[in-house]
């Protein structure tokens, strides 16, 4: 039975990895999955927050100096209680309203290079712990004079995919055992006979060479020729289940050989 469950344990252990590699794929699309969706719906939320300052940009005012900025930033944070800061900066980066109090003087470096890569498009990246979302603000031909930057926190997101990934590894670990519990009904289903004569000829062998151990020691063995006969007859059982194996595998092969 040895061998028995060395391909048992070895069809386990394939189903092990598998399952395992696909429970990281899944997870990993997953995450990219949920980060993409926060994304989107903080740009969205970005371009409410632009609108009346395009408005007043496509007047000629200045970022700076449009009435209740605060108001309309803080009302834009509320929709979301998670939201960290909502920046309104120029194009040089510089930050010239917020929902911080005080202010930081400029958006991150990583949120301007985004900026740059994007164009006039909206954009999302993650950075550290943090979202940063941004959509830009479009004066009159179609001149951009600076954005909004909306920061938001990855520890709900890294929490959705933690949770994910526990319910994945917990059906991977039910599936595993019922493929474990299934693989070996059908193991002995299909190989049992395979197994039993292998089994039989290595305990042959083995009484074999016990016999021959004892009687090179100077002690009798009274088994050893009805041993030497028993092995005898299972190499020839085995003998003949190889021929009828070769016949049906190349009916056309001449039975001769």
């Amino acid at each position: 039975m040895a061998l028995f469950w060395r391909i048992w344990l070895a069809v386990t252990f394939v189903n092990l990895v598998v399952l395992t590699i696909f429970v990281g794929l899944a997870t990993l699309q997953f995450g990219n999955i949920n980060s993409d969706l926060v994304g989107e719906r903080l740009a969205v939320l970005a371009e409410r927050t632009a609108a009346p300052f395009n408005a007043a940009a496509k007047i000629g005012l200045p970022l700076s100096t449009v009435r209740n900025a605060e108001a309309l930033l803080e009302r834009a944070r509320q929709t979301d209680t998670a939201i960290l800061a909502i920046h309104v900066f120029d194009n040089a980066g510089r930050i010239v309203q917020s929902t911080d109090k005080p202010p930081p003087t400029e958006i991150p470096a990583k949120a301007l290079a985004a900026r740059a890569v994007s164009g006039d498009a909206p954009w999302h990246i993650e950075s550290g712990e943090i979202f940063l979302s941004s959509i830009d603000i479009i004066a009159r031909g179609k001149i951009t004079v600076g954005g909004v930057l909306i920061v938001y926190p990855r520890s709900s997101s890294v929490t959705q995919i933690r949770a994910m990934g526990a319910e994945l590894a917990l059906a991977t670990i039910v599936i595993l055992l019922f493929g474990a519990v299934l693989s070996l009904f059908l193991l002995r289903l299909s190989i049992g006979k395979q197994i039993k004569l292998y089994d039989s000829i290595d305990h042959a062998v083995t009484n074999f060479e016990r016999g021959e151990w004892r009687s090179a020691a100077g002690r009798p063995s009274l088994c050893i020729e009805s041993e030497t006969d028993e092995l005898n007859h299972l190499l020839e059982t085995a003998e003949k289940s190889y021929q009828v194996a070769g016949r049906e595998l190349d009916p056309n092969k001449d039975e001769s050989l």
